[in-house]
């Protein structure tokens, strides 16, 4: 990668741009070695050695002091060695990212040291490669010491305890004489699967000076499950450059058990939680629907990605990585051990074995750079086959309750409310586990965003194109599960107006079937009571005016079935036939108008005729006068 010097930035620019000072081999002398070499819990404050008597004649007050001073320095080296590096040098605690930092990293190893069971200890959790750049003319690989293999943290812990670099006068980093036989460790990788406190404690009590900071605040951020991509520099002091990659996510698995995190917050909680995907086979309420295997859920775990890359020069730097697999063996230490003699070369873990280790980065911006977009990759396809199930999901569970609303069958149409309430709490725990899966993504996309804005101009290289590609096809999953929990949301009401219909339906149903429960019992009535009635009238002595026999008893049992017939008949049809006579009457009375009266002619004719005949009968003849009159008129 090539340098980003001031005099090529612009002046908006010069704020984050890549100090020429890392870029260039800066002095490495006999007091420097000495300082990469010893643990920083060397340089933590001890108490100071005994005073000269002619100070028995300070005042009381700088006693005081003294004594006090005494007492923080006595409580502070009885802290565990991890609280003790996490706290730093005395009077430097305001420079924590977080207050809380501290205790929440000493608590979790206190809490998981004295639950951790021994055989825990023994398991291979790390990877470390320690190389230089001598020799690299002739051995693209460097010099670089042996291969241990995978390591246990009493492993980790001892190998990182040796001496990183020779000391003697010689300032070259990389001398074939030293005091082991081994090359410098000038460029450090270290991977740790499933973070725990026998690895934080190896760490701990092995790192140097300058990456003390870098490591606390990977700690911290790593078991907080907090989410940040960024650079830091230090401005003050000995300049050494953290370039850190913080990302919590999700993975899919499917199997019989849960494989939950045996590791323990301070108050006894899970490091990291899982959820079971809400099964969507129980919707289906279909009798040639495909049954699923009731041996095998989809849990869905809570995994974080922690990756620092820091040092002092592109020359001397260490990368430490903490990666989550508690709940596979995917990515294991023995897993990438054995990849050696299976590919050339041996596989780079923190780059997910697709870089071969043999064959380095020497860079640390160009190193950081392929890592994060490798790992970025692999999480954009844990959370695309998140989407991917959780769409199949909401697909087959509105074919299940299609299923349920068009099929014909007695037993689905009598389930079928219970499958619509069904698919409402399924709906309603997709769309709970939506906005937490929603809400972990955009923390990531987020982070991204921020780092555009000011710490991707430390870098110059392609592979930032190819790094934002990665973190485009996040953006892409975020949107996916906006418009999923979009259309959640939209179901609610759907299913509501369903159960409605599936309440209406029942209610219909139910008449239907008390109607023919009441044509069943008329049926009964109109046979049994004519039976009834008449043993009634025959039990009663005195009463029917002959004899009573058999003959007589079907003769009244008959008489009173075609009564009750009748009456039933009546009562059933008589509004029918009181219709079909009124329009047998109006049919009479328009026939009568239109063959004697006319068709336009009143129904009943107009009584005027009378009166005026009467009145004819009783007028005056005309005198002649009035009949002059009439002519001329006319």
């Amino acid at each position: 990668m090539s340098a980003k010097v001031r005099e090529v930035i612009p002046l908006q620019r010069w704020h984050c741009s890549w100090p020429q000072l890392f870029t260039t081999r800066r002095p490495f002398n006999h007091r420097s070695r000495e300082t990469e070499n010893r643990p920083f819990l060397e340089y933590m404050v001890r108490p100071s050695e005994g005073t000269d008597e002619d100070d028995s004649d300070e005042d009381d007050s700088n006693e005081d002091e003294l004594e006090d001073k005494d007492d923080d320095i006595e409580s502070f080296n009885d802290q565990s060695d991890v609280r003790r590096f996490m706290v730093g040098m005395l009077g430097e605690d305001d420079e924590l990212e977080s207050r809380d930092q501290v205790d929440l990293v000493a608590n979790f190893c206190d809490k998981s040291k004295a639950e951790t069971h021994a055989r825990e200890t023994t398991k291979h959790v790390a990877l470390l490669d320690e190389r230089c750049m001598e020799n690299t003319i002739t051995d693209k690989r460097g010099s670089y010491r042996p291969y241990l293999g995978p390591l246990t943290c009493e492993k980790l812990r001892d190998r990182l305890s040796r001496k990183r670099f020779r000391v003697d006068s010689d300032e070259n980093l990389c001398a074939d004489e030293t005091e082991d036989k081994q090359p410098d460790a000038a460029r450090r990788i270290v991977f740790i699967t499933n973070l725990d406190s026998f690895a934080i404690e190896a760490l701990a009590t092995t790192v140097a000076l300058t990456q003390a900071p870098a490591l606390q605040n990977l700690f911290y951020k790593h078991l907080a499950n907090s989410t940040s991509i960024g650079v830091t520099i230090k401005s003050h002091g000995f300049q050494t450059f953290s370039l850190e990659f913080n990302i919590p996510y999700y993975v899919l698995r499917k199997s019989k058990e849960p494989c939950g995190d045996i590791r323990k917050q301070s108050n006894g909680d899970p490091l990291r939680t899982l959820r079971e995907l809400p099964p969507v086979s129980f919707l289906s309420m279909t009798t040639n629907s495909k049954s699923t295997s009731v041996n095998e859920h989809h849990y869905l775990y809570e995994a974080t990605t922690s990756i620092v890359v820091t040092g002092s020069d592109h020359y001397i730097w260490a990368a430490y990585a903490f990666v989550d697999t508690y709940f596979d063996s995917r990515e294991s230490a023995d897993g990438y051990h054995e990849w050696k003699g299976q590919r050339r070369g041996r596989a780079d873990p923190l780059a997910a074995g697709q870089i071969n280790a043999d064959d380095p980065i020497w860079d640390p911006r160009e190193y950081f750079l392929k890592v994060i977009e490798i790992r970025t990759d692999l999480i954009s396809m844990e959370w695309s086959q998140i989407i991917n199930m959780l769409e199949a999901e909401h697909q087959q569970s509105r074919t299940n309750l299609f299923d349920t609303l068009l099929s014909n069958e007695p037993k689905v149409l009598a389930r079928g409310k219970e499958g619509v309430k069904n698919f409402m709490e399924w709906n309603s725990k997709m769309t709970m586990l939506l906005r937490i899966l929603g809400k972990k993504l955009s923390d990531t996309v987020a982070a991204w965003d921020t780092f555009r804005r000011s710490g991707i101009y430390y870098f110059d290289d392609d592979s930032v194109t190819l790094v934002e590609a990665a973190f485009e096809r996040l953006k892409d999953h975020l949107r996916k599960l906006r418009n999923l929990e979009r259309e959640l949301g939209m179901d609610n009401p759907d299913g509501l107006n369903v159960i409605f219909s599936l309440e209406s339906m029942e209610a219909t149903n139910s008449q239907q079937i008390t109607a023919r429960q009441l044509g069943n019992l008329t049926v009964i009535t109109i046979i049994f009571f004519p039976l009834a009635l008449a043993a009634n009238l025959f039990s009663t002595t005195g009463v029917l005016p002959f004899a009573p026999n058999l003959t007589t008893f079907i003769f009244v049992f008959l008489i009173l079935a075609i009564l009750i017939l009748t009456t039933l008949v009546v009562l059933s049809n008589w509004r029918s036939w009181l219709h079909q006579v009124v329009e047998c009457n109006q049919r009479a009375i328009s026939f009568y108008k239109t063959r004697f009266v006319g068709e336009d002619a009143p129904i009943i004719p107009p009584k005027g005729p009378k009166p005026a005949m009467c009145l004819k009968r009783f007028r005056k003849p005309p005198t002649h006068e009035d009949l002059e009159t009439g002519i001329k008129k006319d």
